[in-house]
């Protein structure tokens, strides 16, 4: 049986009716995992109007986001991140994959893993779950449940199930990964597999760049595409600004790939409101033909210490070609953490 939420009143109605529950939950939780544990209720409702023919399509989002600390004897063991997200959509004209169509309601997984710190203090870690792809700019900045995004539209998985190993050096972060490229389920149809990593330097830093590569077979609804891509990038803080850039080159199922983007983003000085402007840059040549697009974004988001967070966006194409289209689109969110 199909579960849909048509009308955002509908899902915030089935919010509403179990936030008793979960509000007597909190004291059960904290008394199972102990100490050093912290968990939300995250919920959201998006609207995506392309601009173009004017369709509208929703997304709305119920989950739970859980982090806890192991420790022993006043030393980590490591740290578990626990992110199962009911998400429904309304008349969305492309929908991932693993979704029945553009009405449907899945269970996602999006950041759901253990890291083992105790190895070596945190310079040798070992992560097993579903975790972010360890590549370029998405390393760096959390965007999960945002609209704000970078680039793993280019490599066609934000996130994967698998394993890593992951550290923090003197000059240096590093992740390495071997996963098993289905998304957001746990799948060996066609094979499917991605070797990834990023090496940079300490992301506390006020200018930071890294090293990233990502090469395996991408599972999509009729199959696996492949992808080879070595990408740089880098970040450049200076007050109240942030300035980013990725770059990369590769293949995508043959095909030679080159993408470039970069992003200016500004933050109040209370960190509650921010706004960005994005340029982003792709190229595939097939055979003799070369096809190329670019486009801008710009956005802005506003939280408040409640737990609410405003965010709109507008993504409009410079140029655009037929095996590169850019769609413009216009997108607003309401997001509340409990």
């Amino acid at each position: 049986m199909q579960i849909c939420f048509p009308k955002p009143q509908y899902f915030f109605a089935l919010l509403l009716s179990f936030t008793p529950l979960l509000l007597c939950a909190e004291n059960l939780g904290s008394n199972l995992l102990g100490e050093n544990m912290r968990w939300s209720v995250d919920t959201s409702a998006r609207l995506n109007n392309n601009t173009d023919n004017q369709h509208n399509a929703f997304t709305y989002t119920l989950g739970l986001d859980v982090h806890k600390v192991f420790s022993h004897k006043n030393r980590d063991i490591g740290t578990l991140m626990f992110q199962p997200y009911l998400v429904s959509l309304n008349n969305a004209s492309s929908a991932p994959f693993f979704f029945d169509d553009g009405d449907d309601t899945q269970l996602t997984w999006r950041i759901t893993n253990f890291n083992f710190t105790a190895l070596a203090q945190g310079r040798l870690n070992i992560k097993l779950g579903h975790f972010e792809i360890p590549y370029g700019l998405e390393y760096q900045e959390d965007t999960n449940g945002t609209l704000r995004q970078f680039t793993f539209v280019n490599r066609g998985i934000k996130a994967d199930w698998g394993m890593s190993v992951n550290g923090i050096l003197p000059y240096l972060e590093y992740e390495i990964a071997l996963t098993r490229g289905s998304g957001n389920e746990l799948t060996s149809t066609h094979n499917p597999h991605i070797f990834s990593g990023r090496i940079g330097t300490p992301s506390q830093k006020n200018i930071t760049a890294g090293f990233s590569w990502f090469y395996g077979d991408v599972l999509t609804g009729s199959g696996t595409t492949e992808h080879k891509t070595l990408g740089v990038d880098a970040s450049y803080f200076y007050y109240q600004w942030q300035f980013m850039f990725e770059s990369s080159i590769g293949q995508k199922a043959g095909d030679d790939t080159q993408n470039s983007f970069v992003e200016i983003a500004w933050m109040g000085a209370k960190e509650q409101f921010k706004s960005y402007m994005q340029l982003g840059y792709q190229n595939i040549k097939q055979m003799s033909k070369k096809d190329s697009a670019s486009y801008w974004v710009i956005g802005m988001q506003w939280q408040n210490t409640h737990g609410f967070d405003l965010s709109a966006q507008f993504k409009h194409k410079l140029n655009a070609a037929p095996t590169l289209n850019i769609e413009p689109d216009l997108s607003i969110q309401v997001r509340y953490r409990l």
